[in-house]
Parts: structure tokens; C-alpha cells; sequence
């Protein structure tokens, strides 16, 4: 049994250690192309976002039982062939959910404290702290849109800093709304009453550009969006428009419809000229902590596939 792990960084040690156990591991990089060249050599291919799992990738992958994705969210890998090709994909359940919601909330303060900006005068040479006045969290109203694992663990922190929880999810009965102190509202209420809207869904056609122009109409203008999910949840024009127009008060994104970001997309041509779009590189899973769990649970899963 061979593994290809083409994301080595986020498989630390004791991940690849269990890999062994299997049978020989190759941890390297891959673009598309050396990908398509390598995999039929393959049983097992343990992955990230950075890599696309492709048709072309699963017909090329002429031995492959098993592909192994470290992350929740599973769009970068063709689901359907896989399954058509009797190929299991392995994705995570809940490993970084900690991590994310920590994430969200680092965002979040950074923005309505303007944190990022202040150091950045700080370090010109400047001391304008009255340039710098923020916003409280207290009392604010936080709308949680995708109830999930990680929508209720923000739940919790964002309780610590005393926000009332707002949440929207279509699937979930009405006591995981009651048992996690949050109201369940529908999702135009939720827009039209929450100070700040963090997005927690999976990208399907349901939710493909979610949060469009008619989405920021409705927000409050003071609101702050949050996405963690998805880059392309968010329609991005509609949002640079929104800013520029005022109609939210800012974002803090860490995923994108493209991703590696390119440096003259819009999203980052508008965040060099103003203070209130922060981005991140999709980093919000990203800890040692969470990594580590992610490895250990997508290998011990293999094991126990390929055991039955």
C-alpha cells in the first residue's frame, strides 16, 4: 500500500507515522500536472485545499482506494466520480473547529478595533489614538449563518464577550437552537438585526453566492461580515460595492473563489486603501493544534477503512 501526502506541512509526524503502518509514504508537493504523472503509482492520497481532485486526477489514479482530505469542506475534490470510481473520500469532522472559531473572532476584533491599522500608524512614527476609536462587542447581536460544529463553538466565545446569538439553519430542529442559548430566526430577520454575520456553511448550489447584493441591502449599515466557509458563498463585486457605498460597515474574510489570492483581484485592491476589509490566506484552520488532530483523525479513518 503507497501514500502520497501532497500537503507535508499539515501532516506533522505522528500523522505520517500512522500512514506507515499502511506501507511506503511519498510527502511532496505536486503541481496539477506532476500530480496526473505520479498518482497511479498510488493506493492513497492524502491532501489539502491547495490540491484539486480532479477527474482527470481520479482516472489517472488507477489504483486509488482511498483520498484523504484534511479539511471540512470538500469542494476541491469531485465527490461523485470518486464514488463513481468506488474511490472513499475522508474528510474532517470537526478537527479544526476550535481553530476556526478562534479565527473568526481574532478577525473580528481586529476590525472593529481597527488593530491592524493602529500598529501600522504606530510604526510610521505616528500616535493618533483618537483615529483609532473602536467598537464594542458587549451587547452587540452576532447572526451565525451554518449552526454547525463550528457556529455553535463561536456560539460560545462570542457569549464570553456578552453578544446575543442570532442563527439560521434550515436543517437543525429547534432545540439545538435552544440547548446552545441562540434564537432561531430566518435568514432575512437574521441580516436585518445582526451587528455582525459570520458565515459557517458548506458550498453547494444552495449557497453558491448566498450573500449578494440584496443581502447587503438588508444588513445594518454598522454590520461587519465574517467568512471562514467559503470564498465564493460571497459575491465579491457585491460586497466592494457594499463597502464603497457604505452599506456594511466592513468584512474579514479568510477564503476566496480563488485561492492562491491574485494581488490585483478587487478584494485586495480595496483592503490596500481602507482599513475595513481584512483578509487572511485562508489560515483560520490553520494551528498546531489543529493540524495535528486533522493528520491523526484522516489516517486513523483510512486504517480503519481499509481494515473492514
Amino acid at each position: 500500500m503507497k501514500t502520497l501526502i501532497t500537503a507535508p506541512e499539515y501532516y506533522d509526524n505522528d500523522a505520517v507515522a500512522l500512514f506507515k503502518t499502511l506501507g511506503e509514504v511519498t510527502a511532496r508537493k505536486c503541481t496539477e500536472k506532476e500530480l496526473l504523472k505520479i498518482i497511479p503509482e498510488y493506493d492513497i492520497l492524502a491532501i489539502r485545499v491547495e490540491t484539486k481532485v480532479t477527474k482527470a486526477v481520479i482516472d489517472a489514479g488507477k489504483k486509488l482506494k482511498i483520498i484523504a482530505t484534511a479539511t471540512t469542506g470538500t469542494d476541491h475534490v469531485d465527490i461523485n466520480y470518486a464514488k463513481q470510481k468506488s474511490i472513499e473520500v475522508i474528510s474532517l469532522q470537526g478537527a479544526n473547529t476550535i481553530a476556526t472559531a478562534e479565527h473568526a473572532l481574532g478577525m473580528l476584533l481586529a476590525v472593529i478595533r481597527k488593530i491592524h491599522a493602529a500598529h501600522q500608524s504606530l510604526i510610521s512614527g505616528k500616535w493618533n489614538r483618537a483615529e483609532f476609536m473602536g467598537t464594542q462587542l458587549h451587547g452587540k447581536k452576532l447572526g451565525i449563518i451554518g449552526f454547525g460544529r463550528i457556529g455553535k463553538e463561536i456560539a460560545v466565545r462570542a457569549q464570553a464577550f456578552g453578544m446575543k446569538i442570532l442563527a439560521y439553519d434550515p436543517y437543525l430542529t429547534d432545540d439545538v437552537f435552544t440547548q446552545n442559548h441562540a434564537k432561531k430566526m430566518q435568514i432575512n430577520e437574521l441580516l436585518q438585526e445582526a451587528d455582525v454575520v459570520t458565515l459557517h456553511v458548506f458550498l453547494t448550489d444552495e449557497t453558491r453566492g448566498f450573500i449578494n447584493k440584496r443581502a447587503f441591502e438588508i444588513m445594518k449599515k454598522n454590520a461587519i461580515l465574517i467568512n471562514c466557509s467559503r470564498g465564493e458563498v460571497i459575491n465579491d463585486n457585491d460586497l466592494i460595492e457594499a463597502l464603497e457605498k457604505k452599506e456594511i460597515a466592513g468584512a474579514c474574510l479568510d477564503v476566496f473563489a480563488e485561492e492562491p489570492l491574485p494581488e490585483q483581484n478587487i478584494l485586495v485592491q480595496y483592503a490596500k486603501m481602507h482599513d475595513n476589509l481584512l483578509l487572511t490566506p485562508h489560515i483560520a484552520g490553520s494551528t498546531y493544534e489543529a493540524m495535528h488532530e486533522a493528520g491523526i483523525f484522516v489516517a486513523q479513518k483510512t486504517k480503519e477503512i481499509l481494515k473492514q
